[in-house]
Formats: C-alpha cells, structure tokens, sequence
C-alpha cells in the first residue's frame, strides 16, 4: 500500500475541486484533478496480486451519450492492469475506465451508458444489477461474467460497472483466447479470483475518489470516546466517521478482513462491511447467482441491513464508517457533547 502521507498531499492539491463544476474557466482545477487520479486513485501492483499494472493516465474526457441531449464532459482515469508471471502471448488484463462527473445525475447517465449492450433499450442497463461477490458496491452496481463450466465462443471478458454520487468506475476482464491461430476463438471461463480481484479493484478506486471528494484531511475533527479509549473521528456536516476496526477492538471484539470485506464480530453481533458499500450487512447473509451460469451474484438475504450515509471507506490503513450507522447495527447509544462523541454500550 502507498505511504498514507502522500493521500494528505493529494488532497492538498485538490482543494477546492470538490463539488466540481466542468467549465472552461475552471482549467486548473480539471488539470489538479487529472494529476491526483493519476498519483492517488490509479492502483499499484501490489495492492491487487497477481497484477502488475501498467500505469495510469487521466484526461479530460468529451463525448455525447446517445440518451442525453447536451455534450458531456468528465475527467476520466484510464488504467490496465496484466496478470505477473503469464507468457507475453497469453496475457490476463483488467482494464480500468473511471468518470468523475459534476454531479451525481450526470454520473448515473454515464453509468446507465456504461451498461448499455444490443439487448437494452437506450437509457435502459443493458447488465443485471449485481457485483461479482454479491456484496454491494456503491450506490448501484451490474455486471456481466463469463461464468461457465468449460472453454467457449463469446467469453473472452467480464464487466463491471459501479455507481456511487459522482464517480462511474467500469472494470473489465479480459482474457485472450486459448488458441489464437484457430479457427474459432475459445476463451476459458472466468476464474473466481479474478473476479473477486477486479472487485476489489472497483472498491478501492471507489473508496479513494470518495475519500478526496470529501475533502478528507479537510474535515473538522472530533473526539470520539469508546469503553473509556479516547480516539479520533471526521465531522462530515451533520454526519461522523469512525475508525471501525479500532472501535470494535477498544470495545472488546474481533476484527477480520477477507480481502475488500471487514468482519466485525462483538457480543453477539456480526457486521460486515464491504469497501465502498453503503449499507452495513448484519448477522449471516446470503447471496446467489442472477441466473444459471451467469457468474453475477446479488444479495438475497440478511439478517439486518442498515444504511449508510456514505460508502465504507479506507484510507490504506483504517476502515472508515458512518458512526450513527455502525451504533444502529450494534445497538449503542451515541452522546454528543460539543467536539467530542461517546459510543456507549
């Protein structure tokens, strides 16, 4: 993982860019934003093994969606990512394609058009809602996998597309077929690592792209008392954000993290918080498949799920959760008292 240090310069340098407006007057500003989604959001090769990345680059992207009436302009990071260790002739890639737009409208546009295949209607997700886990991702999510039991025509690539406020991040998986000098290109199925890998992908530029359009170093800071343990917390308007992992250890429980998930356990209560989820996942939950061999899951079951204000963040090093959300899932009760804020149990 990058040092944290350099998310505090970043964020520096994108001050006052948050809440952006594309216009021409605000050129500096698009080009500030360009280089923190190169130097922050663009991922590194050891945060997602088995790949290596390639760089990154980020443009000012123009375009018209066939669904919309006007121009639209957004800043876009560009990224792949090849498998280490594969033959150059036979390379595994994950491709990166993430919008920020000036407001969440225009930004679910995009989305809806980052869906669209032959089969949709235009303005109409052409993908099932859904992620490759099942575990939700930002505000929406859909998906397409090349899920099957044996090689076939037609299932080179795997696509994902997340929605959250401003940001649109589509990842695809891209394989090569098994033999490229035959008659008919054979790819193999999708493997399960390399979906929950570009998954995970997903969550971390999500997570990122929120952490600066928050303004995160930027935010007033509060004390936040936990079992008699003094900590720090974010003031986000009327909402705070909590270091969740620490909380549930100064509270006495336990803490796993499975890749982009956190499994807190305490008492008797279990929460799991995906990265760049909006919704806390109580208890035990249960997901399956949209359709038969279709490699995309969606949640169908949860003892208790509750709403976020926003995503599941992480800074690199911490969890960073909605705190009136997490007291809700674990039944405490929160006290304000000017700049500092108790968890009681």
């Amino acid at each position: 993982m990058r040092v944290f240090v350099s998310l505090f310069a970043i964020i520096l340098i994108a001050t006052g860019i948050v809440g952006l407006n594309l216009i021409e007057d605000q050129q500096m500003s698009e080009n500030r934003l360009m280089q923190w989604l190169r130097d922050f959001v663009a991922l590194t090769s050891e945060e997602i093994p088995p790949f290596a990345t390639r760089g990154g680059y980020a443009i000012q992207h123009k375009g018209r969606l066939f669904h919309v009436g006007e121009p639209i302009t957004t800043i876009q990071l560009r990224q792949e990512l090849r498998r280490k260790g594969v033959k150059p002739g036979d390379p595994t890639e994950i491709r990166v394609m993430a919008d920020i737009c000036s407001n969440p409208n225009l930004a679910y546009k995009v989305a809806i058009a980052r869906t669209e295949s032959q089969f949709a209607l235009p303005g109409q997700p052409g993908m099932p809602e859904g992620s490759w886990t099942g575990l939700p991702i930002g505000e929406k999510s859909w998906a397409t996998a090349s899920k099957a039991s044996e090689p076939g025509p037609g299932l080179g690539s795997s696509v994902l597309v997340v929605w959250d406020n401003q940001l649109v991040a589509k990842l695809v998986i891209q394989y090569q077929p098994i033999d490229p000098k035959g008659r008919t290109a054979l790819f193999p199925p999708a493997a399960d690592e390399d979906l929950e890998s570009g998954e995970l992908a997903a969550r971390l530029i999500l997570a990122r792209a929120s952490l600066v359009l928050l303004g995160w170093h930027e935010l007033p800071k509060l004390q936040l008392v936990v079992n008699g343990s003094s900590l720090e917390a974010r003031k986000h308007q009327r909402d705070f954000l909590i270091p969740v992992a620490t909380v549930f250890e100064r509270l006495g429980g336990k803490v796993e993290r499975r890749s982009g998930i956190l499994v807190c356990s305490w008492r008797v209560k279990r929460v799991t918080l995906p990265i760049g989820s909006r919704v806390a996942l109580v208890g035990r939950w249960r997901v399956e498949e949209t359709s038969k061999n279709s490699g995309v899951k969606r949640l169908v079951a949860a003892e208790g799920k509750v709403p976020l204000s926003h995503p599941v963040l992480f800074d690199g090093k911490e969890f960073w959760v909605d705190g009136e959300g997490i007291a809700k899932a674990l039944g405490l009760r929160v006290q304000r008292k000017g700049t500092t804020v108790i968890l009681v149990p």
